[in-house]
C-alpha cells in the first residue's frame, strides 16, 4: 500500500543539470530521491547509483532453469522408455541439444518478461503524484521525499540549475 508523502520536486530542463543535481543530494545523504527522465540516460542510472539491471539475473535464472529442466525431460523420458539403436547411448547428448537451446530461450524470456513486471511495479494503479507531463516531453525530474532541511535542498537544487523548484508536493 503506497502512503502519501510530502517533498521537493527539482525541474531541470538539461540533463547535465539534473545530474549534478543527484550528485549534490547523493554527496548530501539523500539515497530515496525519485528520477523522472524523457528518455533513458545511462549517466542518470550511474549518478543515482544504480550499477546494473536486475532482470539480467532473472534471466540467467531463467535459462539455468530452462536448460536443467530440457534434460531432465528428455534424459528422464529416454530412461523411463529405452530405446536401444544400434548400441547407440539411452542418453545421448546430441540428440537433446535443440531441446535444450528451445527450452533455454523460452525460460530465460519467460524469466526475463516476469523480472520486467516484478521491478517495473506495473501492478500500481497510479502515478507518483511527483510526476509531471514535461518530464516525458523535454524536463528532467528530481524528487526528494521528506521534510528535513528543505532549505539546504532547494538551495543545492537551485544552485545546480533547477528551472522551477516545488515544495510540499505530494508523491
Amino acid at each position: 500500500m503506497d502512503t502519501e508523502m510530502s517533498g521537493i520536486l527539482a525541474e531541470y530542463d538539461s540533463v547535465g543539470a539534473a545530474i549534478a543535481g543527484i550528485k549534490r543530494l547523493r554527496a548530501m545523504g539523500h539515497d530515496d530521491l525519485e528520477v523522472f527522465s524523457p528518455i533513458p540516460y545511462e549517466a542518470l542510472e550511474q549518478a543515482m547509483g544504480i550499477v546494473s539491471s536486475p532482470i539480467r539475473r532473472w534471466a540467467l535464472i531463467g535459462g539455468i532453469t530452462g536448460f536443467v529442466t530440457a534434460f531432465a525431460l528428455t534424459s528422464l523420458t529416454a530412461l523411463a522408455y529405452p530405446l536401444i539403436t544400434q548400441g547407440k547411448p539411452i542418453v545421448s547428448l546430441p540428440a537433446y541439444f535443440i531441446i535444450m537451446f528451445e527450452l533455454t530461450i523460452l525460460f530465460t524470456g519467460l524469466f526475463g518478461f516476469a523480472g520486467v513486471l516484478f521491478h517495473t511495479h506495473k501492478t500500481r494503479r497510479r502515478i507518483s503524484g511527483a510526476y509531471r507531463e514535461s518530464f516525458s516531453v523535454d524536463r528532467y525530474g528530481v524528487f526528494v521525499p521528506g521534510k528535513s532541511d528543505s532549505v539546504i535542498v532547494e538551495g543545492v537544487m537551485l544552485d545546480t540549475g533547477a528551472v522551477s523548484v516545488e515544495k510540499e508536493v505530494s508523491a
